[in-house]
């Protein structure tokens, strides 16, 4: 079966242009102006403006040669802020405190920085030196500063593909640390891991892989066979897996405000204000005690801070500030303790499945009870049952 790659390219190319542009034209249209949605709208802009020297010379053809270079300059320099804009927006989606938030280091502009410098020697250059470099002239014949200019530019494009597979190193390090918090702070993370991050970095890391691969073999004089079909291709999966999901309602931490002064680490902050006293708390604490071990509110699998908090006939705030100082544990840590413990008989003498058991104590799926129950126990139910059975078994 024989494959325009002609065809392919020129149709991944327009497509992802394309997506890319109306995808920027929606975010400046959706309601709100988070930090978040304001760099989505950004990352989609350069997103097409990375692609716009090849759009341009596809759909025109033949141009002056200055503009030409200037479109070419102009997307290869704007290629460097896709990273850290990505590395932005992930940590404003999540809502991270690492380093920065609203803004990036002044040390992501180094590269950018080096690459405009490298593209404005090089637009500074005779326009039929320029030509004679896009024709393969020997590196050896050309002058001195031309040599030095062209050693910059194959540098910064070696660079631009490992930035590329830092930053997702970076955004799947982030993931990491943001799921690590949200596990310790809800029973099920589901709906709130953003995975879909973790899938664009993966095409961006691929992205630059193939790129790596395709100006390796060409600077050493190979062919780097349909290198910018698959380049084109693996923009497009990018532009249209964040557009599928970036441009989705948000819901998550932003509707979360009892989650993300705890995910910042804001906890000793956020009750240095707080007018309870030990006496207070002290009675507080007796009255959740009451709620788990007499009402055993925990088997109900919908049970929130709030539920608990109405029922005590206390404020959230003040529930949530017994259990972390009295208790030293949060609200999620503390209900699915009394679940683990109400599981423990059950599976040391019971005949139900493991699965019946998470249910009936409270759990909503099998995968937070197994986290719970190791991490309170260090086995999972499932070998704490199989334990107890073999040592009835080996008793006279």
């Amino acid at each position: 079966m024989h494959v325009d790659l002609d065809l392919l390219y020129a149709t991944t190319l327009v497509a992802g242009f394309s997506i890319a542009g109306v995808s920027f034209l929606l975010s400046l249209t959706q309601r709100g102006t988070e930090s978040a949605g304001r760099v989505l709208a950004l990352f989609f802009l350069i997103l097409a403006l990375s692609e716009l020297s090849s759009v341009v010379e596809l759909v025109v053809g033949m141009m002056p040669a200055l503009l030409r270079d200037t479109l070419r300059m102009f997307s290869f320099v704007i290629n460097f802020a896709i990273a850290p804009l990505f590395l932005l927006y992930v940590r404003l989606l999540i809502g991270s405190n690492d380093v920065a938030t609203e803004t990036l280091h002044r040390g992501h502009l180094v590269l950018p920085g080096l690459a405009a410098a490298c593209a404005a020697a090089f637009l500074a250059l005779p326009t039929d030196l320029r030509e004679e470099l896009y024709s393969g002239a020997l590196f050896a014949t050309l002058p001195m500063a031309s040599k030095v200019i062209v050693i910059g530019l194959i540098g910064v494009e070696f660079l631009i593909y490992v930035q590329w597979l830092t930053y997702t190193f970076w955004v799947y390090r982030e993931q990491r640390h943001h799921l690590d918090k949200l596990r310790r702070q809800f029973e099920s993370t589901e709906g709130l891991e953003r995975q879909w991050i973790n899938v664009l970095a993966s095409v961006l890391a691929l992205y630059a892989g193939l790129c790596l691969v395709g100006f390796t073999l060409s600077t050493m004089g190979l062919p780097a066979p349909a290198s910018r079909e698959l380049n084109s291709v693996c923009v497009l999966v990018l532009v249209i897996i964040l557009a599928i999901w970036g441009l989705r309602p948000r819901v998550g931490l932003s509707n979360n405000p009892q989650l993300v002064p705890v995910l910042h680490g804001q906890t000793r902050s956020k009750y240095e204000k707080s007018a309870l006293t030990p006496e207070q708390a002290e009675r507080i604490a007796r009255k959740i005690h009451a709620a788990m071990h007499s009402d055993r509110l925990y088997r109900d699998p919908n049970l929130t801070l709030s539920a608990l908090s109405k029922h005590v006939g206390v404020s959230s705030n003040y529930v949530s500030q017994t259990l972390n100082e009295r208790v030293g544990q949060s609200f999620f840590e503390f209900v699915n303790g009394w679940r683990v413990d109400e599981a423990i008989p059950l599976l040391r003498g019971g005949d139900d499945t493991v699965l019946a058991i998470a249910f009936e104590v409270g759990f909503n799926s099998r995968s937070s009870f197994y986290t719970a129950f190791k991490k309170k126990t260090g086995l999972t139910p499932s070998a704490f049952k199989m334990q107890q059975a073999a040592s009835r078994e080996v008793r006279p």
